[in-house]
This record gives C-alpha cells, sequence and structure tokens, in this order.
C-alpha cells in the first residue's frame, strides 16, 4: 500500500514542471553563504603573535584531549620536581680531602709488599703475553689484499 502511495507521488512530481529559483532569492543565498564561508574561513593575514593568539593556538591543539596534555603535563612536573629535589648539593668528598700524610704512603706500600707476598709470583697466561709483530713490506700486503 505504502510502495503504491509513493509511486503516484513521484509520477506527479516528474510531471510538474522545474521551476527556476528567483534572482532576487539566489543572490541573498549566494552572499549569505559567501559571509558564512568568510567568517568561518579567514584569509591568512600575517599579524604579530600576540599573548591572546597564542592561547588560542594552544587551546585549538590541545582540544581534542586536554585530559591527556594535562596529565602530560603534571607527570613532567613531577618529574622535575623529583630531578631537583634528588639533586646532591653537598660538596664532593673529593675537592674536600687534603693529600695523603707521609705515613699513610709508607703504610700502603707496606701492605703492598705483604700482599705481593701472600699471592707469589705472577704467571703470565697465553693471552697475556703479546705475539711479536713481523713487520713486512708493504707492497707484500698489497698483494695479499689484490689476490
Amino acid at each position: 500500500m505504502m510502495n503504491d502511495e509513493t509511486e503516484q507521488f513521484e509520477r506527479r512530481l516528474s510531471r510538474q514542471p522545474l521551476r527556476s529559483v528567483p534572482l532576487e532569492w539566489r543572490t541573498e543565498i549566494l552572499t549569505a553563504a559567501r559571509e558564512a564561508q568568510a567568517s568561518c574561513h579567514p584569509s591568512p593575514v600575517t599579524r604579530p603573535l600576540q599573548p591572546s593568539s597564542i592561547l588560542h593556538l594552544l587551546s585549538s591543539l590541545l582540544w581534542p584531549h586536554p585530559k591527556a596534555w594535562a596529565g602530560l603535563a603534571a607527570v613532567w612536573i613531577f618529574i622535575f620536581a623529583v630531578n631537583v629535589s634528588m639533586r646532591d648539593s653537598s660538596p664532593r668528598v673529593a675537592e674536600k680531602s687534603a693529600p695523603p700524610s707521609p705515613e699513610v704512603i709508607v703504610e700502603l706500600r707496606q701492605q703492598q709488599r705483604l700482599l705481593a707476598e701472600l699471592v707469589g709470583p705472577r704467571e703470565e697466561r697465553d693471552a697475556d703475553r703479546s705475539k711479536p709483530y713481523k713487520s713486512r713490506p708493504r707492497t707484500e700486503c698489497m698483494k695479499i689484499f689484490t689476490v
């Protein structure tokens, strides 16, 4: 039933002649569309950056996910605060220490001698020994590379 009614309506509609839009309406519609387009997309004009325009730019960048950006900023602030609080403000120990006294130097040398006596003579391993280098003429080295 419904399908039959829509077919009749379409037939009546197709029989009617198309009327053109009045010229006054056309100009009104086109001017309104141009004004709307101009207000939505202003032409790029180079202006100096002002604080309000910077805030507008930032808000347009951060608007899609403001909570995510705020969370990221909070994490960076927390990291910065931890980094500043963990800094060691005490002067370095090496800067404060005086050179060792002669008695300390004598004691250290005695300890080194005692350790050398307890450990015994050091045996060289195969890896510690350096292999003698045989020098060759440069032309012989070049022959190796070219062969």
